[in-house]
């Protein structure tokens, strides 16, 4: 049987790491059998970071790496149906939702003053407050790090939230009425977007870039039926 290592999450937010969400998201969605499996010390997995998908022998870290391993060997294709400039336009709106919308969506929860409350009792509850302060502020400078690294860090949080703003725009105009991104069946950009926009909108954290991703009312309708058809909830 396959495994799936991930993170613990709560509710409807599936995991704390969209990736891991994402993964979870697609292996129910292949009709595989696999079980789940929390990791509590991340430096013990491939590359450091969940998701991570064993088959036997075989780890296969990244979502979109075991997003290419489900395809070539057990033949799971969620996009097998579309057009080639569909998959271009999905694989479009895939790098902006990860590699630009979910900087703003760390912000949002490791660096701007509103996300620590939530954090700090997400993550720590019941831990004396001065080891959670150090741990929270050990994870909140490696997140300024990277985002650093990437480039977005090196912004204002009013221009982090617009490059985040602009993101949900253009997710939320190109659904439009749409059950889901290319009409009425689901594809791998839903598996991959849903995650990232549903850790704003469903995170009790009342921040500026949240606070407009609820305003977006076909977003949250289209987390509520991707959440309906994948999770059975």
């Amino acid at each position: 049987m396959l495994k799936l290592f991930t993170l613990p999450g709560e509710g409807k937010i599936r995991s704390p790491s969209p990736f891991a969400w994402k993964t979870e998201a697609m292996l129910r969605l292949s009709g595989l059998d696999f079980e789940k499996e929390y990791v509590a010390d991340l430096s013990k997995m491939p590359k450091g970071k969940v998701p991570v998908l064993q088959d036997g022998e075989k780890l296969i870290p990244d979502s979109s790496l075991i997003q290419r391993y489900l395809t070539e060997t057990y033949g799971i294709d969620l996009d097998k149906h579309l057009t080639t400039e569909q998959k271009a336009i999905a694989e479009a709106f895939r790098r902006m939702t990860e590699e630009h919308l979910y900087w703003a969506g760390v912000y949002n929860r490791f660096v701007d003053p509103l996300g620590k409350p939530f954090m700090m009792k997400a993550m720590f509850d019941g831990m004396p407050t001065e080891q959670a302060e150090a741990i929270f502020a050990v994870l909140q400078e490696n997140a300024k790090k990277e985002m650093h690294g990437h480039g977005i860090g090196r912004h204002t949080q009013s221009d982090i939230y617009a490059f985040g703003k602009a993101d949900l725009d253009a997710i939320s105009n190109y659904l439009g009425t749409k059950s889901y991104f290319f009409g009425e069946e689901l594809t791998s950009i839903d598996v991959a977007i849903v995650p990232v926009v549903a850790s704003l909108i469903l995170t009790p954290i009342d921040t500026e870039i949240a606070l407009y991703a609820r305003t977006k009312a076909n977003l949250v309708a289209y987390i509520e039926r991707f959440d309906r058809a994948v999770f059975g909830e």
